[in-house]
């Protein structure tokens, strides 16, 4: 089918195509529903293409923070707050509950808009009587735009969805995500189209879409345990799709590649250009996203047991409709420094078992004799003993056999309710442990209160500010602070060698140490795919140290030299799932792209001696500097992951860690993109809008 056009040849904009067409009708028979959660970007348009001709036009915000409903009343539309159900459930609510008194309803999502072909073809309907009518439901073609650009192609157009229908006649199927709509009655196409383009830009895109992979990791798993079928007829290619994601999705091999294959070869995705590549590759990476979701589910048991579908652990959808939501200092590391991990010749630590030839375990040390008191349920009794050889995760009870350098220990905490017990037991050596927190809103500082540490507040700016803010204005007992993460941990080898370095008072040789770390994914040590040795400077003199910005990590700024220490802490990057690594990244890929796009050009000579120096801050700095302008940087990061640093030998973990680093890189280049092109038009880059 052509979409509609406003000259020959050329598809029309979205604006053109809702363009007023005549004077509004005394009475359509239609109302329409349109969800909403924050689309204050997005509503006005798709308000425009229904307001003045539908009877009523009813918006159930699900308590948006924006000026969703204040649009939404500005422009004669009815404003219904109800809070988020899930997609179906919120749906089926407004089905139930609106009061609706025409015979049609027509079911509007605020990133689509209703063309005046489409809207006069409904019209057309409407006005006939509604018994003289055979079909109960309509489906209705979808032309999405990309990047303000249309997508003909790709397998996404034509695209059919159930939007038209009797009302009492229809109702969606109860599933978590990309629910559709079962009707009592025949269905029948309409012939023109609708529009669908969210104007939230590649960052929303990419949150929307790892959210809906969770929860389609999570369905998937449901189905297959209750051995679940749908109910009632699909529409033969939404049927096609569903059963090709139950059965053949979970069995491929290189998950998302083929789903890239059949959109930009199979499907023609080629013939829609740059966008067309664009597209097709962001969306090949949400089967990639189920893939090692599921991968997720089965590790915590889940494909054996339905109840902890329902667990922290398994649930995927924090807000509505994908909401990206504000940057959260979730982990204060470089964005470079969070996808390349760190390890050591040492055997891959679990932090749940002593190795087999560690002494036997000390006697419980009273809680109150204790620097950190263990969270409940972590008690010495369960804790390894202290084996000041091993890199296993130190622990409360190693503590009374442990040296106590004079270190004081800062972690900076955003809602690590998860991590920060843990964390704070591998502290159990310091007698000076500080926690900064951003403004969490769940139970980070009520826990790190209940063991004993002292909590400080301060709204998080940026990382470099938080650790000036921390050298600044916290009363450290010693003169050395040690900056971790609550998703990182001390090990026994890391203090002894803490203590080595660290004068008893004073200055000492050097004015801060950089130090590696162990990268754990998929309950592994990824000892090639995570490049190790890869350093950060976390231990420092306060009064010879300080930092600044640097995109959205820091770089630190001292008057001395600067040491390297051996032994590394551990990195559990994924400890709080893989829907908020991605988020997370997601996050960090716009941060560097607006970084790179800022960056100052490096010179040919000053280049090939920070790449040959021994400096290996300064070289990786500058390789990623330069990488910003080598085409297909995400396919040489995967081969040179897999191939060169040998991630193959880390097993499957590694290979899927070649692919986040890859899709990493990708989203970099694709955003990067963007901001050049809105640059070169004048407009700003800085607001990541499509």
């Amino acid at each position: 089918m052509t979409p509609p056009t406003s000259q020959p040849g050329a598809p029309p904009s979205t604006d053109e195509a809702l363009r007023a067409a005549g004077p509004p009708r005394r009475r359509s028979n239609v109302s329409v529903f349109i969800p909403t959660f924050n689309e204050e970007v997005n509503l006005p348009h798709a308000l425009r293409s229904c307001v003045g001709w539908a009877d009523a036009v009813f918006v159930v915000d699900s308590e948006s923070t924006d000026r969703t409903r204040e649009i939404a009343t500005s422009m004669g539309a009815k404003p219904v707050i109800r809070p988020w159900l899930g997609y179906a459930k919120q749906k089926n609510w407004a089905l139930d509950h609106l009061p609706f008194e025409t015979d049609w309803v027509f079911i509007l999502d605020a990133d689509e808009a209703i063309t005046p072909e489409l809207r006069d073809e409904i019209l057309a309907i409407a006005a006939r009587p509604v018994g003289g009518v055979a079909e109960s439901g309509f489906y209705v073609n979808r032309l999405t735009y990309f990047m303000g650009k249309p997508i003909r192609h790709c397998g996404y157009f034509p695209s059919y969805n159930l939007r038209l229908f009797k009302r009492g006649r229809a109702r969606y199927e109860e599933r978590e995500v990309h629910e559709h709509m079962k009707v009592d009655g025949p269905t029948a196409r309409l012939e023109h189209v609708m529009l669908h383009d969210d104007r939230r830009g590649l960052e929303h895109f990419i949150a929307k879409h790892n959210r809906y992979s969770t929860l389609e990791a999570r369905e998937l798993t449901r189905e297959r345990l209750l051995q679940r079928e749908d109910v009632g007829p699909l529409e033969r290619g939404i049927a096609v799709r569903r059963w090709l994601k139950r059965n053949v999705l979970p069995r491929l091999p290189l998950s998302g590649f083929w789903r890239f294959f059949y959109m930009y070869v199979l499907r023609l995705g080629f013939l829609d250009g740059a966008n067309g590549f664009r597209f097709s590759l962001l969306l090949s990476t949400y089967d990639f996203f189920i893939t090692l979701k599921l991968a997720e589910l089965r590790s915590i048991g889940a494909d054996r047991n339905p109840a902890l579908l329902q667990t922290p652990a398994a649930r995927g959808l924090a807000v509505a409709e994908g909401e990206a939501g504000p940057i959260a200092p979730a982990a204060a590391e470089a964005p470079a420094a969070a996808l390349n991990g760190a390890a050591t010749p040492a055997a891959p630590p679990t932090g749940r078992a002593a190795p087999a030839e560690a002494p036997p375990e000390p006697a419980a040390v009273p809680a109150a004799a204790r620097r950190i008191v263990p969270a409940d349920g972590r008690g010495a009794s369960a804790a390894p003993a202290w084996d000041p050889r091993s890199n296993r995760c130190f622990v409360a009870s190693d503590a009374p056999h442990a040296p106590s350098p004079p270190i004081s220990v800062v972690i900076l905490t955003f809602n690590e309710e998860s991590n920060i017990a843990a964390c704070l037991e591998s502290c159990a050596w310091c007698d000076d442990v500080h926690v900064l927190d951003s403004g969490s809103t769940d139970r980070t500082r009520e826990i790190a209160e209940r063991m004993g540490v002292t909590v400080h507040v301060n709204p998080f700016r940026s990382f470099g500010q938080q650790r000036n803010w921390a050298i600044d204005h916290i009363p450290t007992r010693h003169r050395w602070q040690f900056h971790l993460d609550a998703d990182e941990r001390f090990t026994p080898a890391s203090l002894v060698e803490l203590g080595e370095v660290v004068p008893a008072e004073g200055p000492g040789s050097c004015t801060a140490y950089r130090c590696p770390s162990m990268m754990m994914f998929m309950d592994q040590w990824l000892r090639h795919a995570a490049e190790y040795p890869v350093y950060q400077v976390r231990l420092f003199d306060k009064l010879r140290c300080r930092f600044e910005d640097h995109g959205h990590g820091q770089r630190e700024v001292t008057d001395g030299p600067i040491g390297t220490l051996r032994e590394p802490y551990l990195h559990y990057n994924f400890s709080k799932g893989l829907l908020e690594w991605f988020d997370k990244h997601n996050r960090y890929s716009s941060l560097e792209a607006r970084q790179a796009l800022d960056a100052p050009a490096v010179g040919f000579g000053q280049a090939l001696r920070n790449i040959l120096g021994r400096d290996s801050v300064k070289r990786r700095r500058t390789l990623k500097t330069l990488s910003y302008k080598v085409p297909s940087r995400s396919l040489l990061i995967f081969l040179y992951t897999v191939i060169l640093r040998r991630g193959f030998l880390d097993g499957r973990a590694g290979v899927n860690y070649a692919r986040m680093r890859s899709l990493y890189e990708g989203m970099i280049a694709t955003k990067l993109a963007v901001f050049r092109h809105k640059k070169l038009r004048g407009e700003d880059p800085s607001r990541d809008t499509a």
